[in-house]
């Protein structure tokens, strides 16, 4: 178990790009599940939910790293949306996920999503957390005990009047975040490839 998390931690980047990578090439090739999908003002409602969810992991996850940047591992964040919740990221990273899933209308594809992500997260949270235990010591016990792990406490909100940030990490972290946004792009774009009939569709799960 501890070897697994480790290898998570050490390759989270480079793992997170291989299911993604799978997930979009499966969406290229299958269609949706419902043959109607798209043509109907209840498609056009499930899509603009879904792109409220996708904006809403971004912000969401801009605003998380606006708080670390320059401030990661070397100090205990408990402030902002870390007050409310010690896993804000992955918070909104699993909206995002769901809202991209949601905009495949694509049953496999959502499954996948969701399978990946509750099997692979809980071993990054807790390879972060342990590293974190391991640098704050008793300040990130006392955090973890008040502090949800994963589904925020609005009641614990607090942030202070100032924060100061590093602003080319702040930076980075705004491209990083785009690809929410950007994906969702993508996958209208296939949807439209898929309906004029330009890309083949290979699979196709009711």
């Amino acid at each position: 178990m501890a070897s697994i998390v480790q290898f998570t931690q050490d390759y989270r980047i480079a793992i997170s790009r291989v299911c993604g990578a799978l997930i979009i090439l499966l969406v290229l090739f299958s269609g949706p599940s419902s043959p109607n999908s798209g043509l109907s003002y209840l498609d056009l409602a499930v899509d603009f939910f879904a792109f409220i969810l996708v904006i809403t992991a971004a912000f969401g996850r801009l605003w998380a790293l606006a708080y670390i940047s320059g401030h990661k591992t070397k100090d205990l964040i408990t402030e902002g949306p870390y007050s409310m919740v010690r896993n804000p990221l992955y918070f909104f990273s699993l909206i995002g996920a769901v809202g991209i899933g949601i905009m495949t209308n694509n049953v496999l594809v959502f499954g996948l999503i969701v399978i990946l992500f509750g099997l692979y997260y809980p071993f990054v949270i807790r390879a972060e957390e342990n590293h974190l235990r391991e640098v704050h010591g008793d300040a990130f016990d006392k955090y973890r005990e008040k502090t949800p792990m994963f589904l925020p406490r609005p009641s614990l909100f607090r942030e202070p009047s100032h924060y100061t940030i590093d602003t080319r990490l702040f930076r980075r972290a705004f491209f990083s975040v785009m690809w929410f946004p950007l994906l969702f792009m993508v996958l209208i774009v296939i949807e439209r490839l898929h309906h004029t009939g330009i890309l083949p569709v290979l699979l196709t799960v009711p």
